[in-house]
């Protein structure tokens, strides 16, 4: 499938890749990875969407896959502020102001939430949904064998140097320490809030996208059940589905980490209920600006 790459300039300097899949004319979507990433993990799920007729859109984060690092070290506050706001902004003109659709795998979900907790008028304006994949902030030291691995996380984090891709085994790339060193708090201390005190967490009731959430069984560390369902909850509105992904929930497997997006039985069960609920959502939203 035709893959077309262009770059976009965040407020800050840095250039982002943006890769256009597919030729849909539909409702506009992008996806985005998490950390120790890049585009590549998202790329089948968006062949997936083009060809059920979705304009797709990936891009990288900075310092991530095609796009440029960042001159100085940076945070998940900072890809929420300025890598989000770039691609909105891009996509509102690619797409003439139609509402955009999100889809974020485990941090990708997480940018696009903090971005809308400190934009939520603009959020519910300018997006017509959003996809959590494995996406939580304050779950991942629950226990005192996982509650020891972030610990020590933090350690090699305060020794220096961007952290390995080895270190978790869900990548492919290196990470930024100053941004892992944040995500090493919210697990220790089950907050989600900013380097300045915003409290995301708190600010999401007055997100009101609408939102699907989706976690797998066998995410035992990096996003386990009880914070994806913290942060789905934490969106206001009444349109919100959490589903967590496992044999005991009818599907083939206990979705770890990186398979609930991209795996054999990802493509056969986790991305057509991702690609119903986007149409389905889109429908609705072509029936708004109707009648709007």
């Amino acid at each position: 499938m035709t893959a077309l790459a262009e770059c976009i300039s965040t407020r800050d300097g840095v250039r982002l890749a943006l890769t256009r899949v597919g030729n849909g004319r539909g409702a506009p979507v992008v996806l985005t990875h998490g950390t120790f990433s890049n585009h590549r993990c998202c790329m089948a799920l968006a062949e997936y969407l083009a060809r059920r007729g979705l304009a797709c859109w990936v891009f990288d984060w900075r310092g991530h896959g095609r796009s440029a690092k960042a001159p100085t070290p940076y945070t998940f506050d900072t890809v929420a502020r300025e890598d989000v706001e770039a691609v909105v902004d891009a996509l509102r003109t690619k797409s003439g102001g139609r509402p955009i659709y999100w889809v974020g795998h485990s941090g990708g979900g997480l940018v696009a939430a903090m971005w809308m907790a400190r934009n939520p008028a603009r959020a519910a304006r300018e997006f017509g949904g959003l996809v959590l994949l494995a996406s939580q902030a304050t779950a991942a030291a629950l226990s005192w064998r996982n509650r020891a691995r972030v610990r020590a996380m933090a350690a090699w984090i305060a020794c220096g140097g961007r952290l390995p891709s080895w270190l978790l085994r869900v990548g492919p790339e290196g990470e930024e320490p100053r941004l892992m060193r944040q995500w090493c708090r919210w697990s220790l201390t089950r907050t989600f809030d900013g380097e300045d005190g915003f409290d995301y967490l708190g600010a999401l009731g007055a997100v009101e996208v609408p939102l699907l959430a989706l976690a797998g069984s066998g995410d035992a560390f990096i996003a386990p059940e009880q914070g994806c369902a913290t942060l789905a909850n934490a969106f206001g509105g009444a349109d919100r589905t959490y589903r967590l992904c496992g044999r005991d929930r009818g599907f083939s497997e206990d979705y770890t980490h990186e398979r609930l997006i991209l795996s054999r039985n990802a493509a056969r069960e986790t991305w057509p209920l991702i690609g119903r609920w986007l149409e389905a959502h889109r429908a609705h939203g072509a029936q708004d600006e109707r009648f709007a």
